[in-house]
């Protein structure tokens, strides 16, 4: 893990971190229209990594805006990314619920059964290996990161002789699967890692877990947390999700997944640091109007909002944040008085 970041400018260097599109819907602004060749990755310029998009229909290059800004009355950050509407998926979800995503090994977006397809996992390389108590984790880069510095993909397989295979399983968190990422947790890396479950900013229904750089303290992280009835969660933050010690019982931690998941509620985990925070999910507002066209997940709910939209950027505020959270996420006080 100590190389991750060389192997990551190793990948960016080597062109692997880009990849060709066709667009789905037109876009005036950025210059493309629905069914065009996009390419979209991050490359070095001056020795640092960052995005670059050009039509490959038209032989244009794309220039679109990456800026951030911090939103008015909160330590958060907004960050503007025009290049994430390059990327498979990128077209503007609806309000509300998103349609439900194929379990099925052949409609897997990883392509974990065809390594001829471009975006197959099997066709890329690991960055680096692990493993931990009940599995091998392969870590790849991710092909559309959301941050050029470095977007990683955790994904679990099996070893069988010289051969790594990788099982197709739904995007559900075992107890298994989360008692090797606190174990890794536990080894302090440079990384914060995140599980989206489905409704919850997952676009792929196979396990995976993702990570990136922890550079600087989020706002999370600084939130106040309050004790109730034997759970501790977040007060005065947007959003309550449950706080955990990165030292919890693998049990207490899955036994607070699984009653989310016997009600059906999806949910958002973050590890980072010394903690992991689990943020319980209201499906029906998988997407809403504050921050339109994407599904906030995790690392937004953390502190950062990351948008495709460039109005609700520049209009990003207290209120706005207040009122999406508000809708995106459920009180961890009401479900305690429910349980």
């Amino acid at each position: 893990m100590e190389n991750l970041a060389d192997s990551w400018n190793s990948a960016v260097q080597d062109g692997k971190i880009m990849n060709e599109v066709e667009a789905v819907v037109s876009d005036p602004e950025h210059g493309w229209n629905a069914g065009d060749r996009l390419t979209f990755g991050v490359r070095l310029h001056n020795g640092k990594p960052e995005y670059f998009g050009a039509n490959v229909t038209t032989c244009q290059s794309i220039e679109a805006d990456v800026k951030e800004r911090s939103v008015p009355g909160t330590d958060f950050i907004c960050q503007f990314n025009g290049y994430r509407a390059l990327r498979p998926g990128g077209a503007r979800s609806r309000y509300g619920r998103q349609p439900e995503i194929s379990a099925a090994p052949a409609d897997c977006r990883f392509y974990c059964r065809y390594p001829e397809r471009p975006l197959s996992l099997l066709a890329r390389r690991p960055l680096t290996q692990l493993s931990l108590r009940h599995w091998h984790w392969n870590i790849y880069y991710n092909a559309f990161p959301f941050d050029a510095t470095g977007h990683f993909l955790c994904v679990p397989a099996l070893v069988r002789g010289s051969d790594i295979i990788l099982c197709h399983l739904p995007q559900k968190l075992t107890a298994a699967f989360l008692e090797d990422l606190l174990l890794l947790l536990r080894d302090r890396p440079p990384l914060m890692f995140f599980f989206s479950s489905l409704h919850a900013g997952a676009s792929v229904n196979h396990i995976h877990v993702q990570a990136v750089f922890h550079r600087q303290q989020l706002p999370l992280e600084r939130a106040t947390c309050v004790s109730y009835k034997g759970f501790t969660f977040l007060t005065g933050y947007p959003a309550e999700a449950f706080v955990f010690s990165a030292r919890v019982p693998t049990e207490v931690l899955h036994g607070c997944v699984a009653r989310l998941e016997r009600q059906g509620i999806p949910f958002n985990l973050l590890l980072v640091g010394e903690r992991a925070f689990l943020f319980p999910r209201n499906a029906d507002h998988e997407v809403v109007e504050e921050f339109p066209g994407v599904v906030l997940a995790a690392t937004d709910l953390a502190g950062k909002i990351i948008t495709t939209d460039r109005v609700s950027y520049e209009h990003a505020d207290r209120g706005r944040v207040q009122n999406a959270f508000s809708k995106v996420c459920i009180s961890a006080r009401k479900l305690i008085d429910g349980w």
